[in-house]
């Protein structure tokens, strides 16, 4: 029995060694996967350490002093870096709201007009509301890696708020009842305090031209992303279904009649992109009817839809012209599934991702389809908004099937 187990093992080794092709796919896949996660996760521990700052504007429109102070304090926060000037101008509102929809600042922090007069205000009567600071986010952005942003900003008002209202105290305390400095700071804490507490209100805004809700839900922000990773998975049937025609010989069959390759192609791809469509709808039904997720505008997140699944369709067709064996093609298949999602966003916010791998996602069909349904589900933007990136799953889409058709082989 040992010979017998070693000459079958044998068999099967020399089997396998023979598509060398496939056999490194094997070895390639994880190490590109720990590599892409590794260097992407990179930013999740690191954001928000002064080796990795997170990144925010800043608009003053306060005349006072008040707002500049306490935009002093927030910068010599570890971890935080403030931006008050764009190519030497001071930052407008409008610019701040275009950049941070553009997706080029995660938020941006608004002092309107008047805030060191609520301020003085607060300090001096009991009766005046909270001063409110803004704080301008893209409602797509993940909440979790801002919330230190939140915390420093409340923080370091509320400590310049809460000093302007005990010094205040203070001044009216012993100018009305002639106490000693000494025998006020020991009488103990001043009622009026607590009815101040908190010192700030923090107002959460969506930049200008959004409207959805600035607070999403993370079914919300996760269904799209797990729709596009399920969607790319019809590489693996679609290239298998493709190969198994062509060693069983049915593209010649086919092709002796008067038809085109291109017809033929088309024609086995249908079948495919209406499974991609379904796949879709289902994935955003249950995010609808369980989750009661916002979907936003029907038109524009079907516009998405079509030419994700395009994409996915053409990507199968390249993985089929590419792979010369049923070993290669699952591989390639998995290899492209896992790895381009995990570069493009669906598994690690791209947000938090290293500058280089920030830019390597924006090459990834995944990030770009992500963007599309974040435009339509969180930032309430219609048809015309995603035309973008529509326009460039749908290149994605037309450069794999140029891919395709310059590769593939009907026969063996």
């Amino acid at each position: 029995m040992p010979r017998q187990i070693a000459a079958i093992a044998l068999k099967e080794f020399s089997i396998l060694i023979k598509d060398l092709e496939a056999l490194a796919l094997l070895f390639a896949m994880p190490v590109f996967f720990i590599l892409v996660m590794s260097f992407a996760l990179e930013g999740v521990f690191e954001a928000g350490t002064a080796d990795r700052p997170i990144e925010i504007l800043v608009v003053n429109q306060d005349a006072g002093r008040m707002a500049g102070v306490i935009t002093d304090d927030i910068a010599s926060v570890d971890g935080l870096k403030v931006t008050r000037q764009i190519d030497g101008a001071p930052l407008t509102r409008d610019l701040a709201e275009r950049l941070v929809k553009e997706r080029s600042w995660p938020a941006a922090l608004l002092f309107k007009p008047g805030f060191s007069e609520s301020v003085a205000r607060y300090a001096t009567s009991v009766e005046a509301d909270a001063p409110r600071v803004s704080l301008i986010m893209d409602p797509a952005t993940n909440r979790q890696l801002l919330a230190p942003v939140q915390a420093a900003v409340t923080a370091m008002v509320e400590r310049r708020v809460m000093t302007a209202r005990q010094i205040h105290q203070i001044q009216d305390r012993i100018s009305e009842f002639g106490k000693d400095l000494s025998e006020y700071l020991n009488a103990g804490e001043d009622p009026a305090v607590g009815r101040h507490a908190p010192g700030v209100s923090l107002e959460i805004l969506a930049p200008g031209g959004v409207t959805a809700v600035v607070r999403p839900s993370a079914t919300e922000q996760n269904v799209p992303a797990y729709t596009i990773f399920g969607v790319f998975f019809i590489v693996l049937p679609l290239a298998a279904g493709f190969m198994r025609e062509k060693h069983e010989g049915t593209f010649q069959r086919i092709l002796a009649a008067p038809i085109s390759r291109a017809t033929l192609l088309v024609g086995k791809l249908l079948p495919y992109y209406l499974v991609n469509l379904l796949q879709i709808g289902l994935m955003f039904t249950v995010g609808v009817v369980l989750f009661h997720i916002r979907i936003g505008q029907l038109p524009a997140l079907i516009l998405v839809s079509l030419a994700l699944a395009a994409c996915a369709n053409g990507l199968g067709l390249m993985v089929a012209a590419l792979g010369r064996t049923e070993a290669q093609i699952g591989a390639l298949g998995v290899f492209f599934a896992v790895v381009l999602s995990a570069l493009g966003g669906m598994m690690v916010p791209t947000f938090v991702m290293p500058e280089v791998m920030e830019t390597l996602s924006r090459c990834t069909p995944h990030a770009w389809a992500l963007s599309g349904y974040h435009d339509v589900m969180l930032r309430g933007l219609g048809l015309a908004d995603v035309l973008k990136e529509t326009a460039v799953l749908l290149a994605f889409a037309g450069f794999f099937f140029l891919m395709a058709l310059w590769r593939f082989r009907f026969t063996d």
